[in-house]
């Protein structure tokens, strides 16, 4: 298993006895034997501590010569990463990746030389994938860092109690506080969503989410539903779904609560829900006056392609949203614990089709 936080504390109680040794570059330290007897401490925890250092560039541990301080100024960091671990769900890329290409370019450009690789999490099982992982990297000699992109409260707790270099792409979980993060500010984000089907008059209002929440969703949540009270919106007009990715499903729920009779707003947390409402409003042959509006959170298309429904997009380009993933992990990876900034909240807007506003003209 991985060792809590604990495995952090150890790693600076080593680092603080290397610094009041005044050891040099090149100079031994203890193996883990005598640190274990030193630190009066589980063997497995310290020998995490030193595999935490040997990843920040603190040490380097060789077979035959021991643990060699390498370092030339422990206390400005290690030097930088030669891997970047791209945490994400491999149908979060497929179905969902918001403008992945330009942030991938940004992340790039700010880690130059930097390898890239995508960890594919699997639906289930998050500690034990997050745990291999981090084995992995520990015993690796290749210094390391994780971006974690719509991760789990498992996976973000394990990174951050291993004390490898990390930045989250999202919404940080309850929580979770030691770890750097950017996001859009997912409660403007549904205020802006429900703002738009109340300036299209709509009577009936349905909210569409994923089956599986993250702490964005509930924050998007809060901001479309308090917009929908402040207008009036009662508790009898709301209904809230929470749809698995299957289009039939999808499209036999829509069926089930888009009205014939009044005009229904539909917010969607994802391109594929829009898509499945689209298609059940084709299926009950509803008139023009009577089609459900529908409004994205998410979507996994270039706005600047022909995507048919308003969407939220950030106020920020994808490239530069990845370049400050970039520099986060490089401050992180220096061993800062509060980079600057430590927190992004990306403010939002609404982008609406260049057809949809030739209709409202």
């Amino acid at each position: 298993m991985i060792a809590g936080p604990r495995v952090v504390d150890v790693a600076e109680q080593i680092l603080a006895d290397i610094r009041r040794r005044g050891l040099q570059p090149g100079d031994a330290y203890l193996g883990t034997a005598e640190t274990t007897q030193w630190l009066r401490m589980n063997g497995s925890t310290v020998n995490r501590a030193l595999q935490l250092l040997a990843q920040r560039g603190v040490i380097e541990r060789r077979q035959r010569r021991g643990t060699i301080i390498c370092d030339p100024q422990v206390q400005h960091g290690a030097p930088r990463l030669k891997r970047v671990h791209i945490v994400v769900r491999e149908d979060h890329v497929r179905a969902e990746g918001l403008w992945a290409d330009g942030v991938l370019l940004g992340l790039q450009g700010a880690l130059p030389g930097v390898e890239l690789q995508f960890n594919f999490r699997p639906e289930t099982d998050d500690a034990d994938f997050a745990k291999s992982l981090i084995d992995d990297i520990l015993k690796s000699r290749q210094r390391a860092g994780l971006v974690l992109i719509r991760s789990t409260v498992v996976t973000q707790r394990l990174v951050a109690a291993s004390g490898l270099p990390a930045v989250v792409s999202g919404t940080l979980q309850p929580s979770i506080s030691a770890l750097p993060s950017i996001d859009r500010d997912q409660r403007q984000i549904g205020v802006l969503l429900a703002e738009h089907l109340l300036q299209a008059r709509c009577k009936q209002f349905i909210i569409f989410m994923r089956d599986r929440q993250v702490a964005g969703d509930h924050a998007m949540l809060d901001g479309a539903m308090a917009t929908l009270a402040r207008a009036g919106i009662s508790l009898g007009s709301l209904a809230l779904r929470f749809l698995p990715s299957d289009s039939e499903a999808i499209v036999a729920e829509a069926q089930q609560h888009i009205a014939k009779s009044m005009r229904t707003g539909c917010i969607c947390r994802s391109e594929k829900l829009a898509i499945g409402i689209d298609v059940a409003a084709e299926s009950l042959n509803l008139s023009r006056r009577n089609r459900p509006v529908i409004v994205v959170a998410d979507t996994a298309r270039r706005l600047s392609s022909d995507t048919p429904y308003p969407c939220i997009e950030p106020t920020i380009a994808a490239e530069e949203w990845g370049a400050s993933l970039g520099h986060m992990l490089i401050a992180a990876s220096q061993g800062s614990k509060q980079p600057d900034p430590f927190r992004q909240i990306i403010p939002v807007r609404l982008w609406i089709p260049p057809k949809r506003k030739e209709q409202a003209a």
